[in-house]
């Protein structure tokens, strides 16, 4: 049993297996803004109620782990969610920040695109102030969308070589 897992055909397989496992965890963590693409965009207006940064990736600058969850109006049934660069999280901290004492006080013009029943997805985001475009915010989602779609090609084409190195091997 034990010579089982030195052979070639079982490292074939677990590295296929490790290939699949890289795909599917990249899709799952871009599956909301690669849906928000195509639906319609909606727009909002109110002031923060509720406001989170997932500590596990907070502030590592690593696309589509580096979110904001946060909700308006005391609604605890609408979650809205910001993917943006550290960049741009910080030209935004000079006219709104969402760990600031004053931001539920702060009026917000949201534009989103609801994704499912309680969450949507960012676009744009302005108040008074200033204004977090639309552009830049779906250029850097567009942007990073494409190359993880692109390693997950590429893991997907090492995961078939794998598979067939495995299934081909005689060991």
């Amino acid at each position: 049993m034990a010579s089982y897992f030195c052979t070639r055909r079982s490292i074939f397989f677990n590295v296929a297996l490790f290939f699949l496992i890289v795909i599917v965890w990249t899709l799952s963590y871009m599956q909301p803004v690669l849906r928000s693409f195509f639906k319609e965009e909606h727009v909002f207006y109110g002031k923060v109620s509720y406001a989170s940064i997932p500590s596990l990736f907070g502030n590592t600058d690593i696309p589509f782990l580096d979110k904001t969850f946060f909700q308006i109006n005391g609604d605890t049934e609408a979650t809205f969610v910001l993917y943006a660069s550290q960049e741009m999280l910080d030209d935004m901290s000079d006219w709104f920040s969402f760990a600031a004492r004053d931001a539920e006080n702060v009026p917000l013009e949201i534009y989103a695109v609801r994704i499912n029943e309680s969450k949507f997805i960012v676009k744009s985001l302005a108040t008074t102030d200033y204004i977090l475009p639309w552009d830049t915010v779906s250029e850097y989602q567009l942007y990073y969308s494409l190359l993880g779609l692109g390693i997950d090609a590429i893991c997907f084409i090492c995961m078939v070589v794998f598979l067939v190195l495995g299934i081909k091997s005689k060991r």
